[in-house]
């Protein structure tokens, strides 16, 4: 029993090692594509308004940061789906223990921790762009400071992540190859010529044992072994027939 509850917390201790470090691996990924999404993310130029605000017009670089930001996440949530599956999958196949819930939970709560990070990095690195902004006198044109209006694109690389990891787990449960977990005991049916041994099913005879129940067979068949014959009583003798009465080839003497 002490030896079970000592493999078990050895099991659950490298279960939450595994995913820490699926869970640092993907926020470190968001930490770093933060940068390359400043940089790639083109800013349109706004008219800066009285009241403080900024008129940014109808163009498609108004939107083109926010589709380089969900293009990036779209793409970093496909690399950490097959990354995390392979990584949790050899480690499985080498431990022989069952690690797709663990890649799953840590690889989802990292994607989503990154995404956040990436966008607050990228918006944070823009900063002198926004002070520009504020320092302009209404009616000038400046270039806008970087920004993600449609949060909703925070959750494109958990999903794409989730997708991924389970398309993967899909593909290796109809190959039948996940390594970790325990295959069902199938029973083995017997070569064709060899005899089934066992204990027999009751009611069915036992090979080498008298048969039990009313004897069917012929009546002038010797008794079983061991069955003695019932003892004549004294002075009984057989009856004689009669001289004439001798039954003979010719039939009875008259």
């Amino acid at each position: 029993m002490a030896e079970q509850s000592d493999t078990g917390a050895s099991g659950a201790g490298r279960g939450l090692a595994v995913g820490a470090a699926f869970l640092g691996g993907v926020v470190l990924l968001g930490a770093l594509l933060g940068p390359l999404w400043w940089w790639l993310a083109p800013r349109p130029e706004v008219v800066v308004l009285p009241d403080g605000g900024v008129f940014t017009g109808a163009s498609e670089t108004v939107f083109a940061g926010e589709g380089y930001f969900a293009v990036i996440t779209a793409v970093a949530g496909l690399v950490t789906g097959y990354v995390t599956y392979m990584v949790q999958f050899s480690l499985a196949r080498r431990r022989f223990e069952d690690l797709r819930l663990v890649g799953l939970v840590a690889g989802a709560l990292g994607s989503a921790a990154a995404s956040v990070l990436l966008w607050r990095i990228g918006v944070a690195l823009d900063a002198s762009a926004r002070e520009t902004v504020l320092a302009a006198d209404a009616g000038d044109t400046v270039v806008a400071a970087l920004q993600l209006q449609a949060t909703a694109f925070l959750v494109v690389w958990p999903f794409v992540h989730i997708l991924q990891y389970g398309l993967l787990d899909a593909f290796s449960l109809l190959r039948g190859d996940q390594p970790g977990v325990p295959e069902p005991v199938r029973a083995e049916a017997p070569a064709p010529g060899v005899p089934v041994t066992g204990t027999p099913v009751s009611g069915d005879p036992v090979p080498g044992a008298p048969a039990s129940g009313p004897h069917t067979g012929d009546a002038s068949a010797p008794a079983s072994h061991g069955t003695a014959a019932t003892p004549d009583p004294e002075g009984w003798e057989p009856p004689v027939a009669a001289e004439g009465e001798r039954p003979g080839p010719e039939g009875p003497r008259g």
